[in-house]
């Protein structure tokens, strides 16, 4: 009897390690618009809006403690993003996921998406844009998910927001929703 528990434990921690490495990793971000997101004056001020999610290793993390840590804000990641700056030219493009204008490849990251709408602009009517995507170091504590917003400040440049960090990266909980307001962005479940 002894030997035929072992035997299922066994077969039991197996399956779940292949469950893990199957399942998880993989994570669908919604994003849901105000009526107005990216409007730092009047709604006559909206645009719309990139983002960038990017999926910090364990490695990266270690290289990038200023991504991590939040103190690398929006308008130095899109900076370095619109420049090809080699201070963040390590970090993959395929952990890189971008909702924005322009074609696949005319970028380093991987393209996901438009760039978000107000939902008073959008002819769908939907106040919702999913995306998936897929975490290839969410096992370690020191990884993370970053998401970058490109609001506007009041003079049209880049604002200095700070990205949102979800450290670790949900182990089981892969659906996470982010409301997207006027000025900034949060996470209403990690």
């Amino acid at each position: 009897m002894n030997g035929e528990i072992r035997n299922r434990v066994v077969w039991l921690g197996l399956s779940l390690v292949v469950l893990l490495l199957t399942g998880c990793g993989h994570y669908t971000v919604t994003f849901e618009v105000a009526d107005v997101i990216n409007a730092p004056g009047s709604d006559l001020t909206r645009e719309m809006l990139d983002v960038d999610i990017i999926c910090m290793t364990k490695k990266d993390a270690e290289h990038h403690p200023e991504i991590i840590n939040g103190t690398l804000r929006a308008d130095t990641w899109f900076k370095a993003r619109d420049t090809d700056d080699p201070k963040i030219g390590d970090i993959p493009a395929k952990e890189i996921f971008a909702l924005r204008r322009g074609a696949p490849g005319d970028k380093r990251d991987t393209l996901v998406g438009e760039p978000l709408l107000s939902a008073i602009d959008r002819k769908d009517g939907q106040r919702t844009t999913t995306v998936k995507i897929t975490h290839p170091g969410f096992l370690h504590s020191e990884a993370a998910l970053v998401i970058y917003g490109r609001f506007a400040d009041a003079e049209g440049k880049v604002a200095n927001t700070p990205p949102l960090v979800i450290q670790p990266p949900p182990g089981w909980h892969t659906d996470l929703l982010v409301k997207v307001g006027r000025t900034d962005m949060k996470v209403v479940n990690e």
